[in-house]
């Protein structure tokens, strides 16, 4: 009995874990908003920023829903398809995770095969190396150097002027007045280390990541440049968010 009751209760907690509680459900039935599923790696930080970003943009035009699956690469892709092909009405599906060199669970090949099944399946990506919390120390500074995830937690707490926990909310304290920033910032980063391809791949915000080819070419190119510490995508996901609040 009890078993069963825990069991009930881990799956809710799995399922309903994001901005989704009974009064921000969407009514399906003459639905016109895009409707966007983010799975992310972690199950507190990234959940955390996606949810308070998305109760600043305007939901007129969007739902979005986030899941903080607790799964890295390979397995977080399949997870987000797993979720996608339960649902069935997601206009956009994206998986947050991190380029993570210390996993044992994040090794090249998974790597690898994690980009080009999210390739094929349609899945866009917000990869960051080494850490996700290298997005929000864009905020701050555009940084260059190569770093591993502790000491990017020391500095981010230098700017922030309190300790950094991952359990943190930092969007409306911290973060939301210097997104722009961020986004630049980030932008820069990612176009000093891509290629043509690749540049195209993640700045159109209004038909992100659309391949004409899923070519080999193509995911040794993004395999490539996600394996090069520092860098991030995921100001790709937010200006996807934002024009996708402010447009039809």
């Amino acid at each position: 009995m009890n078993k069963k009751k825990s069991s009930i209760k881990n799956k809710k907690e799995i399922t309903n874990r994001g901005y989704s509680d009974r009064n921000n459900t969407v009514e399906r039935r003459g639905e016109t908003r895009k409707r966007l599923l983010i799975v992310c790696e972690g199950q507190e930080t990234e959940p955390n920023y996606f949810n308070s970003l998305y109760k600043n943009l305007n939901k007129i035009h969007l739902y979005i829903q986030v899941k903080g699956a607790g799964r890295v690469t390979l397995s977080l892709v399949e997870k987000a398809i797993e979720l996608k092909n339960e649902d069935g009405e997601y206009n956009e599906v994206w998986c947050v995770f991190d380029r993570d060199f210390k996993s044992e669970n994040n090794n090249q090949q998974n790597f690898n095969r994690a980009i080009a099944l999210a390739l094929k399946e349609n899945i866009r990506l917000a990869i960051s190396n080494d850490a996700f919390e290298l997005w929000y120390l864009l905020h701050y500074e555009y940084y260059t150097s190569e770093t591993h995830r502790n000491d990017l937690f020391t500095t981010l707490s230098d700017r922030l002027g309190e300790r950094y926990e991952k359990k943190l909310d930092l969007y409306e304290k911290h973060l939301k007045q210097r997104q722009q920033t961020a986004i630049k910032n980030a932008e820069n980063l990612w176009k000093d280390i891509s290629s043509n391809t690749t540049k195209a791949i993640y700045f159109d915000k209004q038909h992100p990541e659309k391949f004409t080819e899923i070519t080999d070419q193509l995911i040794h190119e993004l395999t490539r440049k996600h394996n090069i510490n520092p860098s991030t995508t995921v100001y790709s996901l937010v200006q996807r968010l934002i024009y996708l609040s402010e447009n039809d």
